[in-house]
Parts: structure tokens; C-alpha cells; sequence
């Protein structure tokens, strides 16, 4: 009795479970099971979610806030909001919620729902079924970011040693935060630390998530104006520790952000940052020097300060080329590639030579000696050329800030004679004015401006001055506010300026003193009267027709909050200062001179106010108060405009000043036979000029002679020249750097890369040959969007009628879809309507020979191709997109396992993405090639593919095809390749995103929102074109299963899936000898059956009879499905992968069975 109760209860409960949930075939998902369980139908499996947020106390944060959460899985499956913070409460700590059943989360986006309040939290952990998840809170919520999402923590133990910079300014108070890179995976972002101190060595224990052995790391820094000089950070990790020379400054005005890597082998990676002094051997590791340079050339790059021209220790040795003592800073002032502004420079490193001559002595005020290495020891020599300056701009006025860059508050310089100066404040004749500080600030595009009267030694507790020896261009100017540039007004010779303490500061202002004023108007005033340019200042409120402080009598806290709000700050900083006298602010005397008004008295809010004129307080003319009782308040946040004007409205980003840029000079193409004196732009230019140029193929077979080593005569061949240095590749047409410098008369002559260059005593000017950096290379093409050439070209496209190359187009108007993109491809390849696509057929592919622009890309060195394709068919066939050139040429196909890969024709490497196309469905890729580093880029979707680290040497010298690797193969695509473009040079990220959303807007391809895109489900068909369009009413109907993919069968419960269509959802395990006719096996036709094979019977004795996926009953099913392709058997015995699982299904027998060669033989 007691056993037929329990078997009843058995089958009750079976029963239950088999009702309550239904499976379905699911969409394919590599590594996912073809069969899952379904949803429930008309909504989604809720679950109870408890969530903990714990919240982080700091100054400016406002924890009583409206905050939600959305939960969401990389299926993107995702919850409905769920509040964890409200105004009354503040954060709530432990929310239980019944939500959606997401599964496992990955996200948390993050809400805040109320205004003008910032918001952050430490982590936010989700509980569900007793497990739970923890999630780093990155970054504060504000207006102006009010969404985020939060990425799953780390429990890894790191140790971080971090060395700060021995300059007294190198460190920070800002929060300076990590996110640490390995091959294939990414930490959180994670805060390292608050704040760093001068020349210290701090160690760091922290926890984030497992990433493998370390690449690189991201160090950022967010506070304003408190840049941090890192030297180098090392992370110890599983008893190894990982080394990041940084050597960079971090923060505003730098780069907030920088991705360093362990080998800081990418020129285009951050800057270092190096003193006047810094030589050659001091950044550069000599140890394996050698092999790097052996017939070729190194760069990286580098940052020099301003002044460098007066640097006390620095020496320089010889002249255009120096051996590895010298200074790099001080040599590049001597050879004209940098000034004392300072910049950006490319340093080219090359094989010693033992002698450097010297024929020029000094020049820019430096000199220099003649210097031979010792045969001893491991030496190399550099020479530079100039990336980036402040003096690049149109622009012959500026205005310089205390770090070197552009801002609108700062020392005033003019340009005379192609060189930059600083002014003095007074002349034998003339005083700077206020007139002339409006008429400079006009100048550079701000409505007005003023002199700051301060010593410029110390504004705001920073040195403004210009260093020892900086020039000087101009003594007090004098301007009347009716010239039209500062150049016109009356101005002083330089003679009488003694040095730099009396340089002109002045601030450009947002808003010109014409603009009417309001009573009630408020701003906020440092010592020295102008707008504060950190927050903290005299406050001032406006009162017949001028602006002066407010008595401190009567203010409270609330009102300080009010006044920051309404400037456009964030809130007060450190816990407010209007509780403090005003003649000491952080050493500062910040009270009101006795010539200006106190126009408010009595001032106080409820705190419900938006500015101050809304509050209550007094104002006549004879306030009963002293300027020692002036309010003074600190406000946080970097948004905030002290003038009190709205700074949106003028299109102005406070202290930031961006002038247009001088254009670069338009690449040169060259032959084989040009030298520097057949060319008119490069024999005039001066010493440290530089000028891009493109070399074709093969030179080195040119009679033409070369004289010299890494310094060439003029009458020297460039291109051979550049093949002798070991910049450009013999076979290879490729673009280059041509560094004109100074005379020499003495050459020297060696064999390098099978070129015999001469040796030459005779006076002549030299150049140098570098490599052009990708930043270099963008740039120009900024400058000279098109060469006459292209333009010649473009205008013969229109006259092709065969294809459809013009540009995107847009349904309604057909006019070229306008997008930001500013560069060309080299070559273009669209669809045209009505094309077909590829099907597989012996005709089906594109031979671009003659086609416009084919030209162009017959010889390629750095490349980038553009693929926007729809497979449709084809599994385990061999598929082509396209094929460039033939040996040594490139392959972009889709494998027998569905997976793209890269090959180099006729070599037996193949370049895997691990990524595997589904059908129906577009993709965007970008194959990028860096020919110098000789590094293959893959991109998918424009999200950046990993590939296996390795170095390649594409030569592209033949024809491009597309759909087909060559004229004999029959690897065919089958699908719709949209679009393939072809670029002659490496396009950035940015680019390459642009191209992919310029690429899904073709209008016979529909995208789905989430920017993959899918073909939907509902189609009409208008003779030879296929129109896809969404069907909502269709997507209503789509079931989904637990772990987020769509069904593609219909939903059933086990017991009428088996009994309908007798597929099992659990395999049947299968050894070799097992057939059709096994017991398994004993359904209807039509019937299908889930499948595992767990032996390797490729050498099984059991035969198989029958081809094209039919095969008798008595066929091995194993050995059969290997034969077919659909099954791959693990070469280790008892190995499971996901490709043993399969699916066989029971049809009509046929009268005759032929035979056949299938897979593996």
C-alpha cells in the first residue's frame, strides 16, 4: 500500500512539471543546446529579488534621491524598474521585488529621477534562489549624467605600487580610477586611490575581477585643474608582477583618461611626459635593442614642457641625427622640429653610427659639439620630428595657461616673424589696457575680457609667468576699441621687458560689458576681481547698475547651496564657506577693495529657491557693514560659469580654448627618381619642417644613388633613401616622413637593406626619413580631404551606369545620406539594384579588374576593408567574401564551421575570429592592417574582434575579387555581400563606427534596433527584389526561452513533444554500430530524434551507403553524420564538445542509394 501511494505521487508530480513547463527548439546560439525551456506564454517567469545597496558618503552627494534600477542578461532579458532610492528615505538598504526571471544578471542600469542632486553609490548586490551578485557602482549620477550601467565586481586580490612624480606640482587630490585589461577579458572600473602626493611610492591592495595575465591597464583622472604625473604603476598578481611605465600627466588639462600597455610598443598609445634633460638611453631599454633596429627603424612618442631651450642640464651632440646621450627636448629646439612652447614629438630610433659631425654649431640660440661613441658600448642614435603644438594654429594671438595649453585665462602672446612671445605690461611709451585685453580676447572670439592686475606669479595659487629666456614679442600695448585686430593698436619694442614676472595676464570673458545686467544678478569674484576659475570666490550680487558684495549678516548655509546652484555648480564644496571670514580662504585675502559697494545685507532663504533674487534681504546705499564681512562661498563641480551667464548660450566652454589649426601640407606622391631638389615645396622649406609623402613599390631597383646614413644629401633618391633607413619595405608602395635638416659637410656611407648608400665630404643640405604615425596620417587627410586625382575620378563615377557606386542613399529623396565621415574610400563596391546576390553558382562573384578606382588599391601597404554582408546558406562550405592579390595577397572567407577567418594566400596560417555569422542576419566588419607593426585589426559591428597576437606581411599587389577567392576555386559566397570599400590607410575607431552606421542605412537592408540587425519575419516579394519588413503584430507572437533566445519552433510540453513529434529532449547516446534499426528508433516518418555520438568512428569497420544527408537504415547513423559534416568527433577519447549533439530524422526510403566522397575521407 505504502508503494502505490508513493508511485502515485511520483506521477502526480511528474505529471505537474510536464504541464507546467514547455520546451522548443531555440534560435542557434554557438555553444547554447538546440532545445530550451519556453517562457510561460503570455508573460514572463517572475522571481522575488532582493536587492542591497550600499551607499557611499561624500562631500556633494545627496543620498535622498529618486533612483531605480533596471536588472538585465547578455540576451538582453531585462527586469522592469525597481526604486532603490527614494527622497524621504534616502538609498533602501535590503527591497524585496517579484520582477521578470532574467536569470543570471550581468547589468544594473541605474536611474536618477530627480534634478539638480548627485547621487552615488559603493555596490549594489542582487539575492535571488540563495545566490547572489555583486555590482561596483562606477562614476556619480547628476543632470548631466543621470543613466548608467553597473558591471558584476571582482574577489581577485591585486597589489598596486604606484609612483607619483618627483615635481613638486605631480600630485592630485582628484580620485584617480583603474580598469585593468587582459587578453580576452576587462575589469570594472575600480577606484585606485583619493589622491596622490608628490613623489611618493604608495602601495595599493584592491579587488577586481579575474582577467588573465595583464595587458594594459586605463587610469583616469576627473578633477579639474589638479592634473597627476604618474612615473609608473606595477600590479602584483599570481607571484608575478606587471610593470606600466606611465609616465604621463593625467587630468584636466591633459587627457582625462590613458590606456597604457605593458610594452608600450604602439606609438599612437598615451604620451610620455619628460623633462628638458631626458636623454635617449634614460627612456629606452638597450637589452634587446639590436634585434629591434636591425635594418629598420623604431618611434614613439613623447611630450616635451615649454622652455627647454634654457634647460641647465641638457647637452646636445651632434646635428639632425644625435647619439642616445643627448637631450632629446633641447637637440629638437636645435633642429627646428619644437620651440619653447614645447609639443608632441616622434622620436626615430636607428643604429648607432659612431660619428656625429657637426657643421652648424648653433642655431636657435643652442649649440652643439661633434661626439664619437665608444665601440664597447650598446648605443643608438634619434632624431625627431614635431606631432602636435600650441603653435599650430591660425590664429597670431593666444592665450596660455600655466600647463602649457590654450585656455582663455592666462599669459597673453603674440606671433611675429613665425615665432611666439610673451608681452610685458609696460612699455617706454605705452601701458596694457583693458581695452587692449577686450580687443586680444575679440581676437581669439570671446564677446570681452580683462587684465588681470595680479603678479602673474601667483593667480588662484598658480604661476602664470613665462620661464627664463622665453622670448618676449611686444611691451605695452595700447588700444583705443576701435581697431579691428590687436595688431593695430600701438605697441612697444620688446627691449625694455626685464623679465617674465611683468607678463600680461589677461581672462577672456563670456559676455560683453554692453550686455544689460538685472538686479538681483550674482557672480562669483577671485582676489583678483575676475571670474573664480576653481568655484571659490567673493560673491556678488548686481544693485543699480553695478555689481558688489553681500554682508554677512543674516546668511545662512542654505543660501551658499542656492548661490552655486543657480552659477551652475553642483553644490558646495567642502561643506561650505560662508561661515569663514573672508580675509583668510585657503591663504587668500578674498574681501571686497573699500572702492567697491556692498549691495546686500541680510540675506536669507527657506531653501526652496532657485536663485538669490528670490530670497529675502536689504539693499540701499548705506549698509552699515565692512568688507571684512563679505560672503564668500566654495562651489564643487567643474559645470559652473562664475560670470554669472549661462555659458551654453555663447557656444564657450569655460578655460577651454580651441583655435582652428594651421592645415598640414598635402601628401607629396613620389617616383622612384625624385629628390628633394626636383621638388619646389620641399628644397625652399626650413630646418624641422616635415611633409608626408607616398613612395611606390620597388625602388631599390632604381639606378638612382643614395649619399649618407639616416642624414641624405638633397640630390639623393628619397624613396631609396627611405628603403636604406628601413622606413619603407623594397615591394611595398607606402606613405613616409621626409624631416628637412640642417647643412652637413660630411656624409657617411653604409650598406643597409641591400641599398650601398656613398659616402660624400661636400656641403649640402640633409633630410631625414621617419614613419608617419596614424594621428600624422588622419590629419592630413583632415586638411586635404581629397587629392585631384580622386577628385578626377569621382566625377567619371557618375558616369557609370552599370552598378550603383554613388553614395548611400536616402528612400524618399534618393540623395546621398549625409553623415559626419570625412574620409573617401580608395575604392567602392555597392549592390546595384536588382542584383541577385551570391548564390553559390559558377558565375555568382565580382572581378573588380577596370572597375573605377581599381586602380588605386593595386598597391597596398596600411589598409583597412569594409565588408557589410547577409549570409544565407552554405554550412560546411568553404565561402569567400573577398580576396586580394594572389601569394602573400589576403583572404576574408566563412570556414566549413561557420567561423570568419583571415588568411595570408599560400600560407597555411590562418588568422580565427571565433566568430560565427548567422544566417539572415547583416554584419559589418572592418579588416584593418598596420603595415610598419605588421598587426591585422579585426572589427565586428565596429566593436573591436581578439584575434591571436601575431605578425604579418600582406603585399597587395594584384586584383581584388569579390565572392570568390580566385578564378580557379569554387569556394563561392552564398549570401548578399551589401558593400565592400576599400581605404588605401588605416581608419581610426571612430571611423570605423561611422562606416557602420552609415552602412546599415542602405535601404535594401531593414536593421532592427539594436543595431545588429535581423531580417524580420514577413516578406513581399516585387519581381527580382525582396522587400524585408517588420511585423509587429509577428514579433507579438515569438515565444522565448529561460536563457533569452527566440523560439523557432512552437512551444509544447515533453509528453506532447515526444508523442507528436517523438523528438527527445534528452540525447540518446550513440556508439558506431548503432543504426536506423535500434530500438531507439522506433518511430513513424517524420519523426526526429536528438542525438549524441560519444566514440570517434571515423576508422569504425561499419559502413554507411547513401550521400546528400541520406543514407539507408542500416548505415552507421555516427559514422554517417561524420561523413555528411554535420558531426566533427573529438580527437580525445571521451572528450564532449558542442558539436557531437545533433538531430536525425526518419524520411521516405529511396529506390537507389549512390555513393560518394564526403568529409574526412
Amino acid at each position: 500500500m505504502l508503494c502505490a501511494k508513493r508511485i502515485l505521487k511520483l506521477l502526480f508530480l511528474f505529471f505537474l512539471k510536464a504541464e507546467s513547463k514547455e520546451w522548443c527548439k531555440a534560435k542557434f546560439e554557438y555553444g547554447m543546446p538546440d532545445y530550451a525551456e519556453c517562457l510561460s506564454d503570455g508573460g514572463d517567469n517572475i522571481t522575488k529579488y532582493m536587492i542591497e545597496t550600499i551607499p557611499i558618503v561624500s562631500k556633494g552627494v545627496n543620498l535622498y534621491s529618486n533612483v531605480s534600477i533596471v536588472l538585465s542578461n547578455k540576451y538582453g532579458m531585462k527586469t522592469k524598474e525597481i526604486v532603490i532610492s527614494n527622497k524621504t528615505e534616502g538609498p533602501l538598504n535590503k527591497i524585496f521585488s517579484m520582477r521578470t526571471d532574467i536569470g543570471y544578471p550581468e547589468f544594473v542600469h541605474v536611474k536618477l529621477n530627480s534634478p539638480n542632486t548627485k547621487w552615488r553609490c559603493k555596490k549594489i548586490i542582487i539575492w535571488k534562489d540563495y545566490k547572489y551578485w555583486i555590482f561596483d557602482c562606477v562614476g556619480a549620477l547628476n543632470d548631466n549624467v543621470s543613466e548608467a550601467t553597473y558591471f558584476l565586481s571582482g574577489n581577485k586580490l591585486y597589489t598596486a605600487y604606484v609612483k607619483t612624480g618627483n615635481d613638486i606640482e605631480a600630485g592630485t587630490t582628484g580620485t584617480i580610477e583603474i580598469i585593468l585589461l587582459g587578453k580576452n577579458k576587462r575589469s570594472n572600473t575600480k577606484i585606485l586611490h583619493e589622491g596622490f602626493t608628490s613623489g611618493k611610492l604608495t602601495k595599493i591592495v584592491f579587488q577586481a575581477s579575474d582577467v588573465g595575465p595583464l595587458e594594459d591597464i586605463i587610469l583616469s583622472n576627473e578633477i579639474t585643474n589638479d592634473p597627476w604625473y604618474c612615473d609608473f604603476v606595477k600590479i602584483k598578481s599570481d607571484n608575478k608582477m606587471y610593470l606600466f611605465n606611465v609616465k604621463s600627466w593625467l587630468g584636466s588639462p591633459y587627457e582625462k583618461n590613458i590606456k597604457i600597455n605593458i610594452k608600450s610598443n604602439s606609438v599612437d598609445e598615451s604620451v610620455k611626459d619628460i623633462d628638458c634633460h631626458v636623454r635617449g638611453n634614460d627612456l629606452i631599454d638597450t637589452n634587446n635593442l639590436p634585434n629591434l633596429l636591425e635594418n629598420k627603424i623604431q618611434i614613439f612618442k613623447i611630450r616635451c614642457p615649454q622652455n627647454c631651450q634654457n634647460t641647465e642640464f641638457g647637452s646636445i651632440e651632434g646635428s639632425g641625427v644625435h647619439p642616445s646621450s643627448t637631450s632629446i627636448c633641447a637637440s629638437a629646439i636645435y633642429d627646428g622640429t619644437l620651440s619653447p612652447s614645447g609639443g608632441e614629438l616622434i622620436v626615430t630610433v636607428g643604429n648607432d653610427i659612431k660619428n656625429y659631425y657637426v657643421y652648424e654649431e648653433k642655431y636657435n640660440e643652442l649649440k652643439t659639439i661633434e661626439f664619437n661613441t665608444k665601440a664597447d658600448e650598446t648605443n643608438f642614435l634619434f632624431y625627431t620630428y614635431q606631432l602636435d603644438s600650441i603653435d599650430n594654429i591660425k590664429s597670431n594671438v593666444r592665450i596660455v595657461d600655466t600647463f602649457g595649453k590654450l585656455s582663455s585665462l592666462g599669459r597673453l602672446e603674440i606671433r611675429i616673424n613665425n615665432k611666439w612671445g610673451s608681452i610685458c605690461k609696460k612699455g617706454m611709451n605705452f601701458t596694457f589696457s583693458d581695452d587692449s585685453a577686450k580687443r586680444a580676447c575679440k581676437d581669439l572670439g570671446f564677446p570681452s575680457g580683462i587684465i588681470i592686475k595680479e603678479n602673474c606669479g601667483d593667480i588662484n595659487g598658480q604661476n602664470y609667468c613665462a620661464g627664463h629666456k622665453y622670448p618676449f614679442n611686444g611691451a605695452g600695448i595700447l588700444c583705443s576699441g576701435n581697431e579691428q585686430s590687436l595688431f593695430q593698436c600701438n605697441m612697444d619694442s620688446a627691449s625694455n621687458c626685464i623679465d617674465h614676472h611683468d607678463d600680461v595676464i589677461i581672462q577672456c570673458l563670456q559676455y560683453s560689458s554692453s550686455e544689460v545686467n538685472k538686479d538681483g544678478s550674482i557672480r562669483l569674484v577671485d582676489v583678483t576681481g575676475s571670474p573664480s576659475t576653481n568655484g571659490i570666490g567673493r560673491l556678488q550680487i548686481y544693485h543699480n547698475n553695478v555689481f558688489g558684495s553681500i554682508c554677512s549678516e543674516g546668511w545662512i548655509k542654505e543660501n551658499e547651496i542656492i548661490a552655486c546652484k543657480e552659477l551652475g555648480y553642483n553644490g558646495i564644496k567642502q561643506g561650505g564657506l560662508s561661515h569663514k571670514v573672508c580675509n583668510n580662504i585657503l591663504g587668500d585675502n578674498l574681501c571686497g577693495p573699500d572702492t567697491e559697494h556692498i549691495n546686500a545685507v541680510n540675506l536669507t532663504c527657506t531653501g526652496n529657491e532657485t536663485s538669490l533674487k528670490k530670497c529675502k534681504y536689504e539693499t540701499h546705499d548705506d549698509i552699515y557693514c565692512s568688507h571684512d564681512e563679505d560672503v564668500v562661498i566654495g562651489c564643487a563641480g567643474s559645470d559652473g560659469d562664475a560670470s554669472g551667464f549661462d555659458n551654453t548660450t555663447t557656444g564657450m566652454t569655460k578655460n577651454l580654448l580651441k583655435l582652428e589649426k594651421k592645415p598640414i601640407h598635402p601628401k607629396i606622391e613620389l617616383t622612384c627618381t625624385d629628390k628633394i631638389l626636383s621638388k619646389a615645396d620641399l628644397v625652399n622649406a626650413n630646418v624641422g619642417s616635415i611633409f608626408i609623402v607616398s613612395c611606390p613599390e620597388n625602388c631599390d631597383e632604381d639606378i638612382g644613388t643614395v649619399k649618407g646614413t639616416f642624414l641624405y644629401t638633397y640630390d639623393s633618391n628619397i624613396c631609396k633613401a627611405a628603403i636604406h633607413t628601413g622606413a619603407l619595405h623594397n615591394n611595398v608602395a607606402d606613405d613616409i616622413v621626409i624631416i628637412i635638416s640642417h647643412k652637413m659637410n660630411k656624409f657617411i656611407g653604409t650598406k643597409r637593406n641591400n641599398i650601398e648608400s656613398h659616402t660624400f665630404n661636400g656641403i649640402s643640405k640633409t633630410f631625414a626619413i621617419s614613419i608617419p604615425t596614424l594621428y600624422l596620417l588622419k590629419e592630413e587627410r583632415k586638411s586635404n580631404p581629397k587629392t585631384q586625382d580622386e577628385l578626377e575620378e569621382s566625377k567619371n563615377l557618375k558616369k557609370e551606369s552599370e552598378f550603383s557606386y554613388s553614395n548611400i542613399f536616402n528612400k524618399k529623396n534618393q540623395t546621398a545620406v549625409n553623415t559626419s565621415m570625412y574620409v573617401q574610400p580608395t575604392f567602392q563596391w555597392i549592390a546595384p539594384l536588382g542584383f541577385t546576390g551570391f548564390n553559390g553558382e559558377e558565375k555568382d562573384y565580382i572581378n573588380c579588374t577596370n572597375l573605377p578606382n581599381e586602380k588605386y588599391i593595386k598597391n597596398l601597404s596600411n589598409f583597412t576593408f569594409i565588408i557589410y554582408f547577409t549570409l544565407s546558406g552554405g554550412d560546411y562550405k568553404w565561402r569567400t567574401l573577398l580576396s586580394h592579390s594572389l601569394c602573400e595577397g589576403i583572404s576574408i572567407s566563412i570556414d566549413e564551421d561557420n567561423e570568419l577567418i583571415i588568411e595570408q594566400n599560400c600560407n597555411p596560417n590562418i588568422i580565427k575570429s571565433k566568430f560565427k555569422p548567422q544566417i539572415g542576419i547583416p554584419y559589418h566588419i572592418a579588416v584593418v592592417f598596420n603595415k610598419p607593426s605588421k598587426i591585422i585589426s579585426l572589427y565586428i559591428n565596429s566593436k573591436k574582434a581578439v584575434l591571436e597576437k601575431g605578425k604579418y606581411n600582406f603585399t597587395l599587389n594584384g586584383d581584388l575579387i569579390i565572392g570568390r577567392s580566385n578564378d580557379t576555386s569554387t569556394d563561392y559566397f552564398i549570401g548578399n555581400i551589401h558593400l565592400v570599400e576599400v581605404y588605401k590607410f588605416i581608419l581610426s575607431e571612430e571611423e570605423i563606427k561611422e562606416s557602420f552606421n552609415s552602412a546599415i542605412s542602405l535601404e535594401y537592408v531593414d536593421i532592427n534596433n539594436k543595431g545588429m540587425g535581423s531580417f524580420s519575419s514577413s516578406h513581399t516579394t516585387t519581381g527580382n527584389n525582396t522587400i524585408n519588413k517588420n511585423s509587429k503584430s509577428n514579433k507579438k507572437n515569438i515565444r522565448k526561452t529561460v536563457d533569452g533566445r527566440e523560439c523557432i519552433t512552437s512551444c509544447k510540453s515533453k509528453s506532447v513533444l515526444n508523442k507528436n513529434l517523438l523528438i527527445n529532449t534528452e540525447e540518446i547516446n550513440l556508439k558506431c554500430e548503432h543504426d536506423l534499426l535500434s530500438h531507439h528508433f522506433n518511430g513513424k516518418i517524420g519523426s526526429e530524434f536528438l542525438v549524441r555520438c560519444v566514440d570517434n568512428c571515423i576508422k569504425s569497420k561499419y559502413i554507411i551507403k547513401g550521400e546528400n544527408n541520406l543514407y539507408t537504415p542500416d548505415s552507421s547513423i555516427c559514422k554517417a553524420a561524420i561523413h555528411a559534416g554535420v558531426y566533427i568527433p573529438n580527437k580525445q577519447p571521451g572528450a564532449q564538445t558542442n558539436n557531437d549533439t545533433f538531430i536525425i530524422k526518419i524520411v521516405q526510403g529511396l529506390i537507389e542509394y549512390k555513393s560518394a566522397r564526403g568529409h574526412f575521407g
